[in-house]
């Protein structure tokens, strides 16, 4: 460990880490910069392929992935203590002196989305800050959710087990649940696929010119076109042609049980539907787009 770092885990020991944190973030934090723009969901839905891509433009400041300081313990830490993810001052500084402008910093956590105190903590800490929000068919984002739980979250459960936990099997009408065994650590695949209500609270909080929904599918299909239209979101120069970057895509797994995929289209149905007409989005998720 380097004599910083031993130093650190000293004082971390002495104070203990929430004050040793909040500490270091009061007194470093403010040579820091706050995001200009937060990727905030949804998850398995092209989160980190577009920070890549911002994070490879000549005008942005490359900002960490997946914080997570609103949405867990870690908000506790103070905003220095967040300040302290991104660039320096002085690097926007000296961007700006190079000829840049405008010169921004973000950040993605794809798990803000459905949480549903981040909205608020959000709009006091950074309202200025830009939204982006990736929307992808549900029933392909729960199955590709599952499938990164197998070696993120140990789960254990099959595919099937882990949907009928949340909707029960088909023709089970008593919607959706909280599994009654519910472990800390399951992330409820299902029920994050149901994005109204989700939306509905980050507008409460910001205003619809500060929020951009991008439905995943455009993004899979023609990135580059998708691109200029965050570009122009946030204000951003047009980039001629885009860079490889690192998409997040899930190790080898059994094929989904297609019998599975087609009890999430039936369930998501009327919640597609309304989302679609309060998007004023045509959204083409109800049949099979993979």
């Amino acid at each position: 460990m380097d004599p910083m770092g031993s130093a650190n885990a000293v004082i971390e020991r002495a104070l203990g880490r929430r004050t040793t944190r909040r500490l270091r973030g009061r007194l470093l934090g403010r040579s820091h910069l706050l995001p200009d723009f937060i990727i905030i969901g949804a998850a398995r839905s092209g989160t980190t392929h577009l920070l890549g891509q911002l994070n490879a433009h000549p005008n942005v400041l490359e900002g960490p992935a997946e914080t997570h300081f609103f949405d867990t313990h870690r908000h506790t830490y103070g905003l220095g203590w967040y300040r302290l993810r991104f660039p320096a001052n002085k690097d926007r500084r000296a961007a700006y002196r190079s000829g840049l402008h405008p010169v921004l910093t973000g950040e993605s956590s794809p798990s803000y989305l459905a949480h549903p105190n981040v909205p608020a903590r959000i709009a006091r800490a950074v309202p200025h800050a830009k939204l982006l929000v990736l929307l992808r068919d549900p029933a392909l984002r729960a199955a590709s959710h599952w499938a990164w739980c197998l070696r993120q979250c140990g789960e254990t459960r099959s595919f099937r087990e882990a949907v009928e936990a949340e909707i029960g099997p088909p023709g089970d009408d008593r919607g959706i649940r909280v599994p009654a065994d519910r472990r800390p650590n399951d992330p409820l695949v299902v029920r994050r696929g149901i994005y109204q209500p989700q939306l509905e609270r980050w507008r409460t909080h910001f205003a619809d010119d500060r929020l951009m929904v991008i439905q995943s599918e455009r993004w899979f299909g023609d990135a580059a076109g998708v691109m200029d239209e965050v570009c122009d979101f946030l204000g951003l120069p047009h980039r001629a042609s885009l860079p490889r970057v690192m998409r997040n895509r899930n190790k080898p797994h059994e094929p989904f049980d297609e019998a599975v995929i087609a009890h999430l289209r039936d369930f998501y149905r009327p919640y597609n539907d309304e989302l679609a007409e309060y998007l004023d989005m045509p959204l083409d998720w109800n049949e099979s787009t993979d």
